[in-house]
C-alpha cells in the first residue's frame, strides 16, 4: 500500500468515526435497548446502528472490501481488502454509563492492518494511526482534526512499569504467571478495553493484558500500538490481533514479560 493510499484511507475511516460518534453519542446515557446475546454478552441499539451505518457507508465508497463487524459478522465482496468494526468497544460499561468505550474502525490488507481508529467520544479523546505515518490523538473538543504525534514511553523495567489489565480474574486465570506480573510492576490498574492499550501507545502505561478479546476489540489498536513504537503480540511474540488474547508493550521488557506470564509461580 502506498503512502498516499494509506493517507486517504486514513482520511475515510476519520469521516466514519466522525459520524460514529455522532451516532453513538445520541444513545449514551439514554435508552439503549440493551440486550443480552447468545454467549452472553450484551448489545444496546447503539451498537447495531452505528455498525450497520459504517457498514453501508463503506459498501458504497468501497464496495470490493470485505467486512467483519461484531454484530453482524463477515460479508465478503471481493477480497480486495477487509474493514473490521466494532461499533462499542466497551459496550458493558457504554450500558452501565461509564465513559470508557469508543468505536474501533480498522483497514487490514495483505494480512497487516494499514489504518486504526479508536474514536472515544465521552472521553474526548480519539487516537489513529496510519501505516507508516505515525500514530497520533486528538482531542474531539477541539475544531478540526489536528492531533499530536504519540509515542510509546522509555521506561525499561518492569519494576518501574505501570501495568494494566482488562479483568483481574480472567488476567490470572489465563497466564500462570500474571499475578507475579501485576505486583512486580511499579503500579497496577484494570483499565480495559481500547483505552489500556491506547494508553501504553501514548507513553501514559507501559503494558497492557488482554486475557481474551476478539478480532475486532484488536485490529485498529495493533498498528495504533505500533506506530507509536510498541508491540502488541500473542504470547509466543507474533504480531496479530486474532490470537483471542494480546499482550501490549512499549517493546522494552516485552520478551521478559511473555516468559513471565508462561511461567507458573513455584510453590
Amino acid at each position: 500500500m502506498s503512502e498516499d493510499d494509506a493517507a486517504s484511507l486514513l482520511r475515510f475511516a476519520l469521516d466514519l468515526a466522525d459520524e460514529a460518534d455522532a451516532i453513538s453519542t445520541r444513545y449514551y446515557r439514554g435508552e439503549l435497548g440493551t440486550e443480552a446475546k447468545a454467549d452472553g454478552s450484551l448489545v444496546t441499539e447503539a451498537d447495531r446502528e452505528v455498525e450497520e451505518h459504517l457498514r453501508q457507508r463503506i459498501a458504497a465508497e468501497y464496495p470490493d472490501h470485505d467486512i467483519l463487524g461484531e454484530e453482524q459478522g463477515f460479508t465478503p465482496a471481493g477480497g480486495g481488502a477487509r474493514w473490521i468494526l466494532d461499533p462499542i468497544d466497551g459496550t458493558h460499561g457504554f450500558a452501565r454509563d461509564l465513559p470508557v468505550w469508543a468505536t474501533l474502525i480498522a483497514l487490514e490488507r495483505g494480512g497487516q492492518v494499514e489504518v486504526g481508529v479508536a474514536s472515544a467520544p465521552a472521553l474526548g479523546t480519539r487516537w489513529w494511526a496510519g501505516r507508516g505515518l505515525g500514530a497520533y490523538r486528538g482531542d474531539l473538543t477541539a475544531k478540526g482534526r489536528a492531533g499530536e504525534r504519540i509515542a510509546v514511553s522509555t521506561v525499561a523495567n518492569l519494576e518501574e512499569s505501570q501495568v494494566l489489565y482488562g479483568s483481574y480474574d480472567l488476567t490470572v486465570d489465563t497466564w500462570p504467571g500474571a499475578d507475579a506480573v501485576l505486583r512486580r510492576g511499579w503500579r497496577s490498574r484494570g483499565l480495559g478495553d481500547f483505552w489500556g492499550h491506547c494508553l501504553v501507545a501514548e507513553g501514559s502505561a507501559e503494558l497492557m493484558l488482554e486475557a481474551i478479546c476478539s478480532p475486532w476489540d484488536m485490529a485498529a489498536l495493533i498498528v495504533i500500538v505500533e506506530e507509536a513504537g510498541g508491540r502488541m503480540t500473542d504470547l509466543d511474540g507474533n504480531a496479530v490481533f486474532d490470537a483471542g488474547h494480546s499482550v501490549t508493550s512499549n517493546g522494552r521488557m516485552h520478551d521478559e514479560v511473555l516468559g513471565k506470564l508462561a511461567s507458573r509461580p513455584l510453590g
